[in-house]
């Protein structure tokens, strides 16, 4: 009888570009695309479906959800065109509706705030005031049109004005539309940098540069003065890693999360594990897809955004020569793992989808995230859906593993693959192999999901088993595979929800002998 050697994974972390897939411990895969690692398990990412009818062959450069007190709420985007933007309003059915006048700058980024039942969006050219009416007053006079804004201690502070790139202003307390042209400090003026986003954590503004990152603290109602704010309370935080795009900064409640360019790759940073950098890591959480990180545009970092989910956090960004947020990098921060090689993280990749922006709303009655197309398609788009397409489009997943070697002086039989997976769904999914890290991977087997279900499993309706579904396991002969080592793919492009549990891989070592060279 076979002497089998068997391989184990059953604790999933998620994937790692940065080393040969042949080094990486259990549970680290090499790509997980168009997944989600969650619970233990692997699981088929949700779809994206648009929330209303199109808006026109052009992008969306800005969103955001407007929920003023006492007023209807309402999701407020900046459509481009061909010589204007425009605002436009949609209230949960129906359309968007145009609100203002086609007199915006086109193919600029707006960053919204809302402030004091009113929303404000910066571009840096133009300011646009909304009220719960709906009526737009564009470049109000007085308030700076910069390009970012955010509203703490109900003052509206904003940031970086094309004759004053490193100066933060403030509102009068409690009245955004009010600037007195005197509120305002210049942070670390005239240092070849300017400032690329305003964050908050905890009771501290964070004011952040290209190369460091400052916080403003000593809030006391109307005494909020320049002077205070310049004799005792703007501290230094961070020389030397900043962020370069505002939209990529993501607050979880404990930390801040942003993108930072320094050197030759672009990285995501912890805020917390930056300031003790020295024993964390350098702060840098995407050391485990440096590769793909190396392989964005790093001329388009800007439009780099972000959001927090209360699990995942999402970044999208500009992949290869695109200047779209094509590639959607998603990160779990409570989930790691060590080994030999240090400290892995939790992340996968989507394709697919290009959002220039994303916002959550409670238009629906309950927290969503949203995104702005950043294509011409002209859609707004809901996150998270149960369709498993994105507005129609089958969602590819393609998970493989790292690459298995029984041993590095002998040649291995592989034998089989067994796994768990879901089943109760109508749809089959590709296993495929191969050896010696080949460019591409055999089919090995197409595995029917609907498997056995309790109850009435041996019936089906249209796409669903009756009696509910249950765990399959399944066994693969792998198809005369000899050789150093292995690698497995899972592939399935259905509309289907798919899940992948524990896997083991088995094979025996055959005996030594002179190999030709």
């Amino acid at each position: 009888m076979q002497n089998l050697t068997r391989i184990d994974e059953d604790n999933f972390i998620g994937m790692n570009d940065k080393y040969p897939s042949h080094l990486l411990p259990q549970g680290v895969f090499q790509l997980l695309q168009n997944a989600l690692v969650a619970d233990n398990r692997i699981e088929k990412r949700p779809g994206t479906d648009n929330v209303a009818d199109s808006l026109g062959s052009f992008a969306i450069f800005g969103g955001s959800a407007y929920e003023p007190s006492g007023a209807s709420k309402r999701q407020i985007v900046l459509r481009n065109g061909s010589s204007n933007a425009q605002l436009y309003s949609w209230d949960g059915s129906g359309s968007f509706s145009a609100i203002g006048s086609a007199n915006i700058t086109a193919s600029t980024a707006m960053n919204f705030i809302q402030a004091s039942n009113r929303l404000f969006g910066f571009t840096g050219t133009e300011v646009v005031d909304v009220d719960s009416a709906l009526t737009v007053t564009r470049n109000r006079a007085g308030v700076p049109t910069a390009k970012f804004g955010i509203w703490f201690h109900n003052f509206l502070f904003t940031a970086n004005t094309s004759s004053n790139p490193s100066r933060l202003e403030w509102s009068a307390l409690g009245n955004p539309i009010s600037f007195s042209g005197t509120d305002y400090f210049d942070v670390n003026p005239n240092d070849g940098d300017e400032i690329t986003g305003l964050a908050v954590l905890n009771d501290e503004l964070f004011v952040f540069k290209r190369n460091t990152i400052w916080s403003i603290t000593g809030w006391s109602g109307a005494t909020f003065t320049a002077t205070t704010v310049a004799g005792q309370n703007t501290n230094s935080k961070i020389y030397g890693y900043g962020c370069v795009s505002h939209q990529s900064i993501v607050n979880t409640g404990k930390d801040l999360y942003y993108l930072s360019f320094l050197g030759g790759t672009p990285h995501i940073r912890s805020f917390r594990q930056t300031q003790f950098a020295q024993v964390l890591e350098e702060g840098i959480v995407s050391w485990d897809i440096e590769n793909t990180l190396d392989g964005v545009n790093k001329s388009q970092l800007a439009k780099c955004a972000g959001v927090y989910d209360g699990k995942y956090i999402y970044w999208a960004i500009p992949n290869g020569s695109s200047t779209t947020n094509d590639l959607v990098l998603v990160f779990d921060p409570e989930k790691k793992k060590r080994s030999s090689l240090g400290i892995h993280r939790s992340w996968v990749k989507w394709k697919g989808v290009t959002p220039s922006q994303y916002f959550t709303s409670t238009i629906s009655g309950r927290t969503k995230v949203y995104f702005c197309d950043a294509t011409t398609g002209g859609f707004v788009y809901e996150q998270g859906v149960s369709t498993y397409s994105d507005n129609g489009t089958a969602i590819e997943m393609d998970v493989r593993t790292r690459e298995y070697m029984l041993s590095p002086v002998a040649r291995t039989k592989w034998k089989y693959l067994f796994f768990r997976h879901g089943t109760g769904i109508s749809t089959t999914m590709s296993l495929r192999a191969r050896l010696q890290k080949a460019a591409s991977y055999t089919e090995q087997e197409s595995i029917p999901l609907q498997g056995s279900s309790p109850g009435l499993g041996i019936f089906q309706l249209d796409n669903s088993v009756l009696g509910g579904a249950d765990i399959g396991v399944w066994r693969t002969n792998f198809i005369k595979l000899t050789g150093d080592i292995l690698g497995v793919q899972f592939y399935e492009s259905s509309t289907k929800f798919l899940q992948l549990f524990d896997f083991h891989i088995l094979g025996f070592k055959k005996g030594l002998r002179d190999r030709k060279v």
